[in-house]
């Protein structure tokens, strides 16, 4: 059962970290064709690390940044940039596995990719684990503070740490890079602050100033969707109590009852205490222990069956635990498997849409799981508990549309092929093996020759 549930909890992590990915936008219609892998390969040979098909709108600067970031690297990493709509998701997870399986036929078994679809980026690795290179791609973009150098940097260094085996210093929450594009950057910055006196540093104020703004008010707006999830669970127990008293005390539903009961006063106490973003997740797990006990309850009173402890409805938390997996497909998006409640269940496997958590975002209502990276503390609550692979991370380390100046840092690893929705990511934590590419099964031997034996 704990094997079910670790492999369960690696599906739903890479399920939703590919989710909150994808569903901020919807992809571009195919405006153009993926390169040809062996375009890639030979690009990749002559020492440039990214190879640059036409049509990405890359620029000039941000192409340089990449490239220069790759070639510094101590491991092995490569790119590709391809025009904005060339691949869907699964299509981008399929390319790196083929241009991975060149890698391995040309002698270079041990290597980061990483594809710039228009403004999105997709990473997948057999030197790091799944796991780690989704944490690794959140905090890259935390502490880029919305700069595209600085983010590809942090990026890169994080990689670097990791594939080293320095695990927790390549998850460290502060910034791991010096930031920009190396000592050029640097110098300039410098020569700026000389010349220009107290406007950089004005300038820089102003910056953070603005962010802390926009942290605050991404804070305010989960902590109210988070207010009516403690709310609506406290109507649940207040229409329950009836048939509870009925019960009596020597009911055998008491010692569930009492839990959600707490569980109740717990969320309130610790969302009026929530100050960072970080602490949402505390009240959103304490809701789910919760929301199960109360599940439990529910079927004591009424005589039926105990429910399994399984992760809450994807669509809405608010619906209790799952009473099954379905197989749905976000829009533009791959199919894959999701724990969906009985009615959302129901709907999908029926053809009509599920019932999602909707929340506020720019005037609009949306689905959570499409609210960008603010909602992440929100979902690791719900569903950090269920499976390994999630321990330590939040789940939507790549949600949304965390832009670096432009460039969605998208996921991968959001279950392309059979293997990743399977649970086959290799690694149950953050020190386990990379595996393969993504694990995407199939496979097979191209053939190919060396690289000749040079650094490349």
């Amino acid at each position: 059962m704990t094997h079910s549930l670790r492999r369960a909890g690696a599906a739903l992590v890479a399920l939703l970290a590919g989710l909150f990915a994808v569903l901020a936008f919807q992809p571009a219609a195919h405006a153009a064709a993926l390169p040809d892998a062996t375009a890639v390969m030979a690009e990749w040979k002559s020492g440039d690390p990214l190879y640059v098909d036409s049509g990405s709108p890359l620029s000039g600067d941000q192409q340089s940044d990449i490239t220069n970031d790759f070639k510094d690297a101590s491991s092995k990493i490569y790119g590709v940039a391809v025009a904005d709509g060339a691949a869907t998701e699964a299509e981008a997870g399929a390319f790196i596995q083929t241009l991975g399986k060149e890698l391995d036929a040309a002698g270079r078994p041990d290597a980061t990719i990483a594809m710039f679809v228009g403004t999105r980026m997709y990473a997948d690795s057999t030197v790091v684990n799944q796991a780690t290179l989704n944490r690794i791609q959140g905090l890259a973009i935390q502490n880029a503070g919305g700069d595209f150098a600085k983010g590809i940097a942090e990026w890169t260094e994080r990689v670097d740490l990791a594939a080293a085996g320095k695990t927790r210093s390549a998850l460290s929450s502060s910034p791991v890079s010096g930031g920009g594009g190396g000592s050029g950057v640097l110098i300039a910055l410098g020569a700026l602050a000389v010349v220009g006196g107290g406007g950089y540093f004005l300038y820089s104020r102003n910056a953070k100033k603005k962010r802390l703004e926009q942290e605050a008010r991404d804070l305010a707006a989960v902590k109210s969707t988070v207010e009516e999830d403690v709310t609506k669970f406290g109507e649940e127990i207040t229409a329950l109590d009836t048939d509870v008293t009925l019960q009596g005390e020597g009911g055998q539903h008491i010692g569930e009852w009492q839990q959600a009961l707490d569980s109740y006063e717990r969320a309130k106490t610790q969302l009026a205490a929530v100050t960072k973003a970080d602490q949402i997740r505390e009240v959103t797990q304490t809701l789910e222990d919760g929301r199960y006990a109360l599940a439990v309850v529910k079927a004591k009173v009424a005589n039926e069956p105990i429910p399994e402890r399984r992760a809450p409805c994807f669509f809405n938390p608010q619906h209790g635990p799952s009473v099954r997996d379905v197989r749905w497909a976000p829009p533009g998006g791959a199919v894959r498997e999701v724990p969906a409640c009985a009615m959302d269940a129901q709907a999908v496997e029926q053809g009509y849409d599920p019932q999602p958590r909707e929340v506020m975002v720019h005037g609009q209502r949306v689905p959570y799981y499409n609210a960008g990276p603010a909602y992440q503390p929100y979902a690791y609550g719900y569903y950090g508990g269920f499976g390994d692979v999630m321990t330590g991370m939040f789940i939507g380390t790549m949600m949304g549309s965390m832009m670096f100046g432009g460039m969605g840092m998208g996921g991968y690893g959001a279950g392309y092929a059979d293997g990743a929705a399977a649970g086959d990511m290799g690694g149950g934590d953050f020190g386990g093996d990379a595996g393969g590419w993504g694990d995407f099964g199939g496979g097979g031997d191209f053939g190919g020759g060396d690289f000749g034996g040079g650094d490349w």
